[in-house]
């Protein structure tokens, strides 16, 4: 199973996995956590470790952030170097959260990974001027 974390700066990671909801009603193995401002590295550091302890060694964990070169993106990218079942993916949106949802069931991290940048582009466009 791969399990799913989105983390970012504020609350943005509560609302982009309530929203997601609302299209996926599938919730399982999906949490979020959110940086605020008074929080510092080794918090964060701490929190996304919680929510790794129990997790077995053959599980997966794909986490969301939304920058590069953030907090978050910085703290949960040392849990991808230090874990082949760990793999970081910026520039989380609805649309790439929902996708991964609803296609994770039967993947690796690899393809799955593979498949969401395959198809990032085509969850940001430019509607009508």
């Amino acid at each position: 199973m791969i399990n799913i974390l989105v983390v970012t700066h504020g609350k943005m990671a509560e609302g982009i996995v309530h929203s997601a909801k609302m299209f996926t009603r599938e919730a399982e193995n999906v949490a979020f956590l959110c940086l605020m401002e008074d929080m510092g590295q080794d918090e964060l550091s701490d929190l996304i470790n919680g929510k790794m302890k129990g997790v077995s060694n053959d599980e997966q964990f794909l986490i969301f952030c939304d920058i590069m070169g953030g907090t978050p993106f910085k703290i949960s990218s040392e849990f991808s170097f230090n874990n082949d079942n760990v793999a970081v993916f910026y520039g989380v949106n609805l649309p790439i959260l929902v996708h991964a949802i609803l296609s994770r069931d039967g993947q690796s991290l690899s393809s799955l990974t593979s498949e969401l940048v395959a198809v990032s582009n085509d969850s940001l466009g430019l509607g009508a001027i």
